[in-house]
């Protein structure tokens, strides 16, 4: 018996080492090219988010920026729930176009139901309040719900099927109207609701070119049995969204709702600074963790450990990547929100370095949704997602009061509490090497990341005689250019000394 395992273990590993070559190549050129499109994609939907958020901050003053994000983050809750999982649950079965249209009018049922609800919440917000303007601006985003849930549906087609070049196209032209939309009404005076009305624009765009591009109408239609099995994946999947969602804008709620509208616009100006970087690489790590991990898994002789090997391989990438743009942004924090946003909100500067090294201490569990789902194993997610959350919105009230700064800062504790639980998952669940993880780090990303961080800090020192947008520039030129040549040479280092053994 024990022979025929290590037997069974050996062809494993002979089936992996001798993996087609021709399919091999195939697989790396359309994980390159999906992996491009989605990041131009991205790319364009930063830059448009960029400059509508910089128009903002030009146009609105800080409380009226703070009143959008502290509104818009009631919205984003009941988007989460609309969306559900919907996506996600088309990327993970087998079934074809029967499954679509069942999920599809889920979808919009979601979608239309969490419109009501959110219709009938303005109404008695607006009873209880008489805030004509929060009421107004509810009332858009209502609005939202429906194609966000339609939305998600068509997503998840386009990504089964592979049309990661078309999906990039229409959320190209998504952002830019959503763009456009926000500054002829920022123009015409709109003040928040400029911003609300983008969104709805955005993705209705995004709605009609998804269905365009999957050449197809949804028939409605839905079984007792596959509303069974959808709802059952939808809860594991919206949990955990809601969860982290809970994580994510607890501070700017908690902030509007302890200190004021005003501090919540700095709070969310900080963290909309460095989500900058954190959704530039998100979206895409996320894809294309699910392209990988399903490729992992589909393999002749895949097992978990197969699907581990290649989580290893895709952190250890994401964090030689994430490392230098997060710790660099946390270096030039003041110059860059005085360049981007003005000396008004300086504030904000003083809280980017924590939220910077807090999320890249979230990095690593990006790959959490797909690496579990793949496996099966999701379920195992939620609770360990709710454990940091109670932990990290615990935090959160209880040092809300106290300032922005020291908010910033345990949010730093609880990030690190979330890395720690993250580790634990992956290793135990999804079979995670963390060990080698851990030794490409101290080995390869820490050296470049020390150094890098040596050469930002003397720059000014050596050029104190030039203005600070050129002093700036210098320090992004030279920390990128010495992150690069060090973990180039330390790459180089490792293959030929064998410290690595991916």
């Amino acid at each position: 018996m024990v022979l025929s395992i290590k037997d069974a273990e050996r062809q494993e590993d002979h089936d992996l080492r001798h993996w087609d070559g021709a399919a091999r190549r195939q697989f790396t050129r359309a994980i390159v090219s999906g992996g491009a499109w989605i990041v131009i994609a991205k790319i364009v939907s930063q830059l448009s988010q960029i400059a509508m958020f910089l128009l903002a901050a030009r146009m609105l003053s800080p409380a009226d920026f703070g009143l959008f994000a502290f509104v818009s983050a009631i919205a984003m809750l009941l988007v989460v729930v609309a969306e559900g999982g919907w996506a996600e649950f088309l990327m993970k079965s087998q079934d074809g176009a029967d499954c679509f249209d069942q999920v599809a009018t889920i979808s919009l049922c979601s979608g239309g139901i969490l419109t009501i609800v959110g219709l009938i919440g303005t109404g008695l917000f607006c009873a209880l309040t008489v805030s004509v303007e929060q009421s107004w601006l509810l009332a858009l985003l209502s609005c939202w719900m429906l194609p966000a849930a339609l939305t998600a549906t068509f997503d998840g087609m386009l990504i089964v099927s592979g049309r990661l070049h078309q999906r990039a196209l229409v959320r190209v032209a998504g952002e830019l109207i959503g763009l456009l939309t926000a500054v002829a009404l920022l123009s015409l005076g709109a003040r928040a609701s400029a911003l609300a009305a983008a969104k709805i624009a955005c993705q209705l765009v995004l709605l009609i070119g998804s269905a365009a591009a999957t050449m197809r109408l949804p028939r409605l239609r839905l079984t007792a049995s596959m509303f069974v099995e959808i709802i059952a994946f939808s809860r594991q999947i919206v949990g955990n969204r809601l969860v982290v969602f809970l994580g994510t804008y607890s501070g700017t709620l908690v902030v509007g709702s302890f200190l004021g509208v005003a501090d919540a616009g700095f709070y969310r100006a900080a963290e909309r600074v460095v989500s900058v970087l954190s959704e530039l690489m998100g979206e895409p790590a996320r894809s294309l963790s699910w392209v990988v991990f399903r490729r992992a898994h589909g393999q002749p002789g895949a097992s978990t450990r197969s699907t581990g090997q290649a989580g290893a391989r895709f952190v250890l990438v994401l964090l030689a990547i994430a490392a230098p743009m997060y710790l660099g942004l946390a270096q030039i924090s003041e110059p860059v929100v005085r360049l981007l946003l003005g000396g008004d909100w300086m504030p904000a500067a003083t809280i980017i370095p924590f939220l910077c090294l807090r999320q890249l201490l979230l990095s690593p569990g990006y790959i959490n949704e797909a690496s579990l789902s793949v496996i099966e194993q999701i379920h195992y997610r939620l609770p360990i997602t709710l454990l940091n959350v109670v932990v990290s919105l615990a935090a959160v009230i209880v040092f809300a009061r106290y300032g922005l700064r020291e908010l910033a800062i345990v949010q730093c504790f609880t990030a690190a509490f979330a890395l720690a639980s993250c580790i634990g998952l992956q290793s135990k669940v999804a079979m995670v090497d963390w060990a080698q993880i851990s030794r490409g780090i101290i080995l390869l990303i820490l050296p470049a990341s020390l150094l890098m961080i040596v050469t930002v800090m003397a720059v000014p020192g050596m050029s104190s005689d030039m203005s600070w947008r050129v002093v700036l520039f210098l320090q992004i030129a030279t920390g990128a250019l010495t992150y690069v040549l060090v973990l180039t040479a330390l790459l180089w280092l490792s293959r030929r000394v064998h410290w690595l053994n991916f």
